[in-house]
């Protein structure tokens, strides 16, 4: 009985371990979630456009920005410019009456993301994103439980079961063997290269970047306040201050020369 017992499983892991797909599961499964989760996500792009209005610009945030960016590309690139030229423009930051940074700033003191407008786009964008998953995880799950739609064509280990095999539960079969349930899901991350392709980069069909980003609004709505423009802009003037001046194509030549010796 036990010799019995063995062969009937030795055969029933090998009935198990060479399945064989139908091809109209291709056709009628595999094929379809992939070309209705495209469809979905140009949809879900264009509805996302629609609804996301401009947020409010504040002039003189903007232009506090624009301030302490130019004031950082003088530090950085501080080299290339000669000594006269340098001294010119660290004055224009600078100087004691006039300099840009020693001005009195008016802040809106509120905080951007705080603004109701932004909020709104934010919830927009939650609403566009987990609606279509949450339809098209009930349409899977409904009309395609239970298929195996596809065989990976080099062997796992048992840790891939929970990735590729949710919906069915049946330890004889083979690691390789995928079921539409995790179909869509590798579809639904394996799908923004395409949609980068056809929309761009920045299109509403990349959950991981929105989700990027939504952490970081929440991040920063710590405090109802702005940053202090006025210690942003004390504190470019020292780093300014701090500055130690060279200007790298005066002696070019001579490292030229220099390192053509050393050759």
């Amino acid at each position: 009985r036990r010799v019995h017992g063995d062969t009937s499983n030795q055969l029933q892991q090998k009935m198990v371990d060479f399945l064989v797909l139908d091809p109209r599961i291709r056709d009628w499964v595999l094929l379809p979630i992939v070309v209705v989760m495209f469809l979905v996500g140009i949809v879900r792009d264009n509805v996302s456009k629609l609804l996301k209005s401009e947020p409010k610009v504040d002039a003189q945030n903007v232009k506090n920005n624009q301030i302490m960016k130019r004031a950082l590309l003088l530090r950085t690139h501080a080299h290339f410019l000669s000594d006269k030229s340098f001294r010119i423009r660290k004055a224009f930051f600078n100087h004691k009456e006039h300099g840009v940074l020693n001005q009195t700033v008016a802040s809106s003191g509120a905080n951007p993301l705080m603004d109701p407008s932004n909020m709104m786009n934010m919830m927009k964008g939650n609403m566009t994103m987990f609606i279509p998953q949450m339809a098209l995880m009930g349409w899977v799950n409904f009309f395609f439980s239970g298929y195996l739609v596809a065989k990976v064509p080099f062997p796992l280990t048992l840790g891939f079961r929970g990735m590729l095999q949710r919906g069915v539960e049946l330890n004889s079969l083979d690691v390789t063997y995928v079921t539409s349930l995790s179909w869509y899901f590798l579809i639904l991350f394996g799908l923004r290269g395409l949609y980068s392709l056809f929309l761009g980069e920045n299109s509403a069909t990349d959950d991981t970047q929105i989700m990027q980003q939504q952490m970081a609004g929440m991040g920063g709505m710590g405090g109802p306040q702005a940053p202090d423009t006025k210690k942003m802009f004390a504190s470019e003037k020292e780093n300014l201050e701090l500055v130690q001046h060279t200007f790298a194509p005066a002696d070019a030549e001579a490292r030229v020369i220099a390192r053509f010796r050393r050759q």
